[in-house]
């Protein structure tokens, strides 16, 4: 089974590498919607060139308010978390010892990534409608991020955590497949008008 053949020192050696090939991909996807949104910006009436079929459509997502919640673009605010997680993962490939203080904020950004990308994953679907490709790179990638960062961050704990670590010793990739799994049905049951008839 799985979580017998993935044991602690497997995530231990490809944790750095895990943190910083998922927040390199998330950003390279926050990079380049950020860039897509500036040129539909600059040119309202162009078709972008990430506009795929009428559920995946970055001109619909992207034109929505919610797609710049804070007054500007979602983008640029994943383009600052996975470049923290990203320089966080290349800190502990050279080498680096984490301390506690490093645990937590690894352990925050990836909370707040996958929080947010739940958010989005669902305003996408149930109120805007429409998806974005590059928010379906981002939504996988967090949500890995934070599992692997809770085991992270449970590694630098106390005693009153040693449940939790049993659970993510035991199941270090059930619980990323599991949401993938539902993440898959949500998305077929909304889009099902589109992809089934």
């Amino acid at each position: 089974m799985l979580n017998k053949s993935i044991d602690k020192s497997w995530f231990q050696k490809w944790y750095p590498w895990l943190l910083t090939c998922l927040s390199g991909i998330a950003l390279i996807a926050s990079f380049w919607q950020a860039v897509e949104r500036i040129n539909m910006l600059k040119n309202p009436a162009m078709a972008l060139g990430c506009n795929i079929n009428p559920v995946v459509d970055c001109s619909g997502v992207l034109g929505n308010r919610l797609a710049a919640l804070f007054g500007f673009p979602n983008a640029f605010i994943g383009i600052v978390m996975f470049s923290l997680l990203f320089m966080s993962g290349l800190a502990l490939l050279v080498g680096v010892k984490p301390t506690k203080g490093f645990r937590n904020i690894v352990g925050i950004l990836s909370k707040v990534a996958v929080l947010f990308s739940a958010w989005f994953f669902l305003v996408s679907l149930y109120t805007i409608g429409k998806v974005c490709i590059f928010c379906m790179f981002i939504w996988p990638a967090s949500v890995a991020l934070y599992w692997f960062g809770v085991q992270f961050w449970l590694e630098g704990q106390a005693k009153p955590w040693k449940w939790l670590e049993r659970f993510a010793n035991k199941f270090r990739i059930e619980p990323i497949l599991t949401v993938y799994l539902l993440m898959v049905v949500l998305f077929l049951s909304r889009f099902r008008d589109f992809y089934f008839n």
